[in-house]
């Protein structure tokens, strides 16, 4: 039976680790957290030592975004090492705990940020002579941070060259050139009428023929939506270039370009699995079947092709499957997927496009239920 003497304030579990990991955390994680925190003054001068340029304000930022880094992996690391010692890490626990960190990390944030923390963190805990492990270990564990940097510079450029050899990096350059400054796509008098000619003729369709009051033509939506997610803004009927994004967009090779050649070529897969933006049972089904198709590009291994005709519904599959393949045929047009015969394959370095795409897509149809 659980005794009901009364605990003293010294023992009440404000600011006590063991009462505070009775109630789901760990001593450990706890302890972690405490030594983050004991740092931040000393951090934060440091930081603006190595930034003179910073303002106290802007220093003491810097160092708290820093340190929220370290902490989040140095509590996961603290519970996985069963110690809290952030100043003698364990180089095998560490490397771990930073992989399953990554493993959770969102698509849309970039790790490079998460490894320049890590070792400036390391730069700091050396110079104010803080660490307590063989100065090797220290060594070590820079090297790998390093050598992961080095190895996501060289993905980057390998991804930014791949992307900018397809034709949707052309579509889409062209697109954003004609767009520039801003041009609204609903106005229609005749001073509009050359840079709404403009845009059309970049995505590829004939402003002479092109139907304002009709549906946008696939190509337009393709490229819009690679547009959107990359270097053009829109308000409202008004479409607008962002020059830093373009810059980036075109030129450089490093984790900014590479990201926006990624959101890109995520932005015209997504339109095509879901190229109207709707939610109705054809749309999802649609969805269904490009997927299929895409999965089966990236494996080579066939779907369930009879339990999803079933689960679209023989009738609306039957009327999809053909949409769908012209989209997989789209796809290689922008070349973001290849075609041999009938066979249809996905250069393993744009298989996270496709995934992305595919999970964009498919949280969306989740939400909408």
């Amino acid at each position: 039976m659980a005794s009901k003497k009364r605990q003293g304030k010294k023992n009440s579990g404000v600011g006590n680790p063991a009462k505070a990991a009775a109630r789901g955390r760990s001593v450990f994680l706890i302890q972690a957290e405490q030594q983050i925190n004991a740092l931040r003054q000393d951090y934060t001068t440091w930081v603006a030592q190595q930034v003179p340029a910073f303002s106290p304000e802007q220093a003491a930022q810097a160092a708290g975004m820093q340190l929220d880094v370290i902490g989040q992996i140095a509590g996961q690391y603290a519970e996985n090492a069963r110690s809290s010692n952030l100043f003698d890490l364990d180089i095998d626990v560490f490397g771990e705990t930073l992989a399953e960190h990554l493993g959770n990390l969102p698509e849309s944030l970039a790790p490079e940020p998460i490894f320049t923390t890590w070792l400036e963190y390391f730069s700091f805990i050396e110079q104010r002579m803080l660490w307590q492990g063989p100065a090797e270990n220290l060594e070590a564990l820079r090297e790998m941070l390093e050598d992961t940097l080095n190895g996501f510079a060289e993905g980057d450029a390998e991804l930014c060259g791949l992307l900018r050899e397809t034709w949707l990096f052309s579509q889409v350059k062209a697109y954003a050139q004609a767009v520039a400054e801003g041009v609204d796509m609903e106005d229609f008098s005749a001073a509009a009428e050359a840079p709404r000619a403009k845009v059309l003729t970049a995505v590829g369709l004939d402003a002479e023929t092109f139907d304002p009051e009709g549906p946008a033509p696939l190509a337009f939506n393709y490229i819009w939506s690679a547009g959107r997610m990359s270097v053009v803004e829109s308000e409202g009927s008004v479409l607008r270039t962002d020059p830093d994004a373009y810059e980036l967009l075109v030129a450089g090779e490093e984790a900014g370009s590479a990201q926006l050649l990624f959101e890109m070529a995520v932005g015209c897969v997504q339109a095509h699995l879901n190229p109207t933006f709707d939610v109705t049972l054809r749309d999802e089904a649609h969805y269904l079947v490009l997927r299929n198709l895409l999965v089966t590009a990236s494996t080579g291994r066939e779907g369930d092709l009879e339990g999803l005709r079933r689960n679209c519904g023989p009738k609306i599959y039957d009327a999809v499957l053909p949409e769908a393949r012209i989209a997989m045929d789209s796809l290689v047009g922008y070349g973001l997927i290849s075609k041999d015969g009938e066979h249809y394959s996905i250069d393993e370095r744009l298989v996270p496009v496709i995934s992305a795409g595919i999970s964009e897509v498919e949280a969306f149809f989740e939400e909408a239920e």
